[in-house]
């Protein structure tokens, strides 16, 4: 999907939804979210006789969880029917183009301009802001 379709794509579940929340929008959107122990994984997407299921690391800190819920909705409404890699801290830069794709949807959907209430300084402090990955700096 091109980014501009990305791009496009957030701002309709946003208006439509009239959230950000991943888990309300994939609820609303008749997406699974099943939280288990998944050791190393942050996270993956699966489908399974036409339902989706995003499922999440019940370890993970509360941002933690925001964005892979949100890195995994991206696939859920991006990638629907591919197979999708699970996420963890050794693939979170992956450079295999759905998974950059899944990154971008999630910074996007994450990233509401709040802080701009906020002296920020630098795109890191717009990154630490919304607890994501210096390495997200290229989505901003």
């Amino acid at each position: 999907m091109k980014i501009e379709n990305i791009d496009k794509t957030v701002e309709k579940l946003v208006k439509t939804h009239e959230t950000r929340d991943p888990y309300k929008i994939a609820k609303e959107q008749g997406i699974f979210i099943v939280e288990e122990d998944l050791g190393e994984v942050y996270g993956y997407y699966n489908a399974s006789k036409r339902r989706k299921f995003v499922h999440i690391n019940r370890n993970l800190s509360g941002c933690e969880k925001r964005f892979t819920c949100s890195h995994e909705l991206g696939h859920a409404i991006c990638h629907p029917d591919e197979a999708t890699p699970a996420l963890s801290r050794s693939n979170l830069v992956s450079e295999l183009k759905i998974e950059k794709e899944a990154n971008y949807f999630a910074t996007k959907l994450i990233i509401d301009d709040s802080h701009e209430q906020y002296y920020i300084n630098s795109s890191y402090d717009v990154l630490d802001f919304y607890g994501l990955p210096y390495s997200f700096e290229r989505f901003l």
